[in-house]
């Protein structure tokens, strides 16, 4: 018996049709949201059958430990998923993959149970459009955010069990989750803010001969740059004209760089 977890589904797989009777007599007796079909049983959620739920998730998890002497992890929150229950032929079910989910500021990390190259491969094919990174001593792949676009493949690539020939069961805290959702839109809106006010200062990144794509450090190195250039202190041997020019400049630059080191500092 295998049981595999996704952000929406708990999937029980089994190839012993006793196993695979005895839970769809409990889904259709005790759950009034079910579909069922020859080889494949789905219960959805509803909200009122909770105890129900719950003590299936028991009586499951006590089942997978007389069968296999180890715990299914991340119960406590599973009695909202869909219940998935498949029969399948014997020495038909797929090697499984164990995939813990943590969150970095702007990375996504999969630690994986096993180096199966075959399936990396399928990863990085997977996230073609966006950057990753595999880890072969830790077994961990970096996913890295680059738009809504990420999270929503991401979601897409979790909620599935089954990909190539292994059945995967994914470790998510759906809290952590929810917080590096947020986070990663903040600073998308942080981003728009920053972009629109970039504008508004188009004269002063001219001065530093910068662009908002320049980070302060860029912008400051620049100023110094500048300051060196038209200082009065380095301008004291030069014609009147050229003083004044430089004088006009050195305090251009002075109020460009206090006007976007502002902007940065507020908008970090």
């Amino acid at each position: 018996m295998q049981v595999v977890q996704t952000l929406e589904s708990i999937n029980v797989n089994t190839d012993d049709i006793t196993v695979f009777h005895y839970f769809k007599d409990l889904i259709t007796k005790n759950f009034s949201k079910v579909i069922g079909r020859k080889n494949k049983i789905f219960s959805f959620f509803e909200e009122n059958e909770i105890p129900q739920r719950r003590y299936f998730l028991k009586v499951l998890d006590q089942k997978y430990r007389k069968n296999t002497n180890e715990s299914i992890q991340n119960l406590d929150k599973a009695h909202f998923k869909t219940f998935r229950l498949n029969f399948k032929q014997n020495n038909m079910l797929k090697p499984i993959i164990f995939i813990k989910i943590d969150f970095i500021p702007r990375n996504i990390l999969m630690k994986l149970s096993s180096n199966e190259k075959l399936f990396i491969v399928y990863v990085k094919n997977f996230f073609k459009d966006f950057k990753t990174e595999y880890n072969e001593l830790n077994c961990t792949l970096s996913l890295e955010y680059k738009n809504e676009n990420t999270l929503e493949l991401f979601e897409l690539f979790v909620n599935e069990n089954e990909h190539l020939k292994y059945c995967i069961d994914f470790c998510i805290n759906q809290e952590e989750y929810k917080q590096f959702r947020q986070s990663v839109k903040n600073k998308e809106n942080l981003k728009w803010k920053f972009n629109a006010l970039a504008k508004l200062f188009n004269n002063y990144f001219e001065t530093l001969q910068c662009t908002p794509q320049n980070d302060l450090s860029e912008i400051r190195q620049k100023y110094l740059m500048l300051v060196k250039i038209y200082h009065p202190d380095f301008n004291q041997n030069k014609s009147k004209i050229e003083k004044f020019h430089a004088r006009e400049q050195f305090e251009k630059i002075q109020i460009a760089y206090d006007n976007l080191k502002a902007l940065y500092k507020n908008n970090a």
